[in-house]
């Protein structure tokens, strides 16, 4: 590839989506990825162009651009079910650099792991170390050397590249944009559990309050007003005290105070949430931790998630693969985190609540390991405490992490999802909950499926066919095993079509019919005559005329 001697160069930064631990990039997401790389490219006085898989899908898989260089944004590591957009796939991939006229590199989490075919590796560079740094040597000086950023540019590359975010389809809303806090985990000298790659980057790296708000004050300056502060391993472990000195080392709560005041002070936002917080942490310094949920409440928007690493709750599992934290520490982290958060917030959701993973696939495992997560979740559920998500996946199949276990791991899936999911969004979210703001995404067949923007937000299906991409306010009709069903919030009983009315609770299609022919209704006393003062009483609390 012969980068040297280009006094001006256009580079075109694909987005091809990332789904890492710590950090979302598929819509409505938008990661640090882009940003990051088109801030270098920027920084080295070159052109940048932005573009998304799903605006190349949308074009016919056609690729009309044609850079000088394309670095494309691949991988997901911990791949979900995603509910409009897919990160590109392997054969798009390679579809993509046979339509490419130009040197290709590649970016994201597949330079961390030998995850790519061998002709996608012949076609393209792909990048190690942090990729806008290294593309920044490339149009600089023609170095490909893998390095990290500097602490220079990390400050000013996320600030110069956040208008790529213009470009995104899903921009203004509802877009949300991934802002890093810092990278690194505090249990790097113990080289942190068995399957993550974040005690690799060493010492953790903590970015500056006022650089981080820099950036988000950017963001919003172009239009974004949705934010996620992820990223990193554990949010209550920003800038803490003792690193290499304790695994659980001491929160900093006025480091929290001094960056969520500070965004609060100078951000526009609608939606400001967190990610991963370390049980063991938050159960070891009670103290600490009950503050720094107390300021997430206080200063985030509701709805908000801290997702709790448990991985497995077997003791033998949990020392083979030197996992974080004991049943107990994650049972205490959860009681703090629904004393500090499980009031009702402005959107309708609890403030704040836990999420737990668990990870098949650990050495270690048994049969036993699957009752003994299960007979965990039972007790949560009998002490009368929220968990926002369940997530329970498999670690990437190799050498190191087979699922032998693959009955019951299956088995311990398939009982959370039929005998704790749907009991648990009954408390999360109970009947005639109304919830607001949600953004409407996709309709399939009769159904409209929609979600609050956030840190994984409940899916939300409206049981007719609604007008896509824009936001309504919806109430709790009934439950699925993993969403609710929901109508629009209020109704309008005089222009509403007969699907809606039929998907009011207590309505039905023969009082629907009712509706339609006496309709148009003046006052109440005139819906009393037809429906009677009961089915009345209840319309009045979530229908208008």
């Amino acid at each position: 590839m012969g980068f040297e001697g280009w006094r001006s160069v256009k580079v075109c930064i694909f987005d091809g989506y990332v789904d890492e631990p710590g950090l979302l990039g598929v819509p409505p997401y938008i990661s640090t990825y882009p940003r990051y790389l088109s801030g270098a490219v920027r920084a080295a006085g070159h052109e940048v162009e932005y573009r998304t898989v799903t605006q190349w899908r949308k074009e016919g898989k056609q690729l009309d651009a044609r850079p000088d260089i394309m670095v494309v944004i691949t991988g997901a590591v911990v791949p979900g079910k995603y509910l409009r957009d897919m990160p590109i796939s392997m054969k798009e991939l390679s579809m993509l650099l046979g339509q490419a006229r130009c040197d290709v590199l590649i970016a994201g989490p597949h330079t961390n792991k030998d995850s790519l075919p061998n002709d996608i590796k012949d076609r393209a560079l792909v990048l190690e170390g942090d990729p806008d740094a290294q593309v920044f040597d490339i149009l600089e000086k023609g170095s490909m050397a893998p390095r990290k950023r500097t602490k220079e540019e990390w400050k000013v590359w996320p600030v110069v590249g956040a208008e790529c975010a213009a470009n995104h389809q899903d921009f203004p809303q509802p877009l949300i944009a991934e802002v890093e806090t810092y990278r690194g985990c505090v249990r790097y000298k113990s080289g942190g559990c068995s399957f993550c790659m974040e005690p690799a980057h060493g010492r953790p790296e903590f970015r500056e309050q006022d650089d981080i708000i820099s950036e988000m004050v950017e963001l919003s300056r172009l239009g974004i007003r949705n934010f996620r502060l992820g990223g990193q391993t554990c949010f209550f472990s920003y800038k803490t005290q003792g690193i290499g000195e304790s695994e659980t080392p001491k929160p900093d709560p006025n480091a929290v105070r001094q960056l969520l005041v500070g965004i609060n002070t100078k951000v526009e936002f609608d939606v400001l949430h967190i990610d991963n917080a370390n049980p063991a942490v938050i159960a070891e310094h009670p103290g600490e931790s009950k503050e720094i949920a107390e300021l997430v409440v206080k200063h985030c928007t509701s709805g908000n998630v801290a997702a709790l690493g448990m991985e497995s709750a077997d003791p033998v599992v949990i020392e083979s693969n030197n996992l974080n934290a004991t049943p107990e520490q994650v049972l205490t982290a959860i009681r703090l985190l629904n004393r500090a958060g499980a009031a009702r917030g402005e959107n309708g959701m609890p403030a704040l609540l836990p999420g737990l993973n668990f990870l098949g696939g650990l050495p270690g495992e048994t049969k036993r390991t699957f009752e003994m997560n299960f007979q965990f979740l039972k007790e949560v559920m009998d002490e009368g405490l929220m968990v926002r998500r369940i997530n329970i996946r498999q670690a990437a199949p190799t050498d190191k992490f087979p699922l032998k276990e693959r009955r019951g791991f299956y088995n311990f899936k398939r009982r959370v999802r039929e005998e704790i999911d749907k009991p648990m969004l009954e408390r999360i979210a109970p009947l005639d909950t109304v919830l607001t703001r949600a953004f409407i995404e996709l309709r399939i067949g009769k159904s409209t499926y929609c979600r609050q923007v956030g840190s994984y937000p409940l899916l939300l299906v409206l049981p007719y066919p609604a007008e896509q991409d824009r936001y309504v306010d919806v109430r709790v009709t009934g439950y699925g095993q993993r969403s609710l069903r929901v109508i629009e919030e209020p109704v309008n009983l005089n222009n509403a079509g007969m699907s809606v009315l039929q998907a009011i609770p207590g309505i039905g299609k023969k009082r629907a019919g009712t509706i339609a022919l006496n309709r148009p209704f003046s006052n109440w006393t005139e819906v009393e005559k037809v429906l009677g003062e009961d089915i009345v009483r209840e319309l009045k609390e979530h229908c208008t005329l």
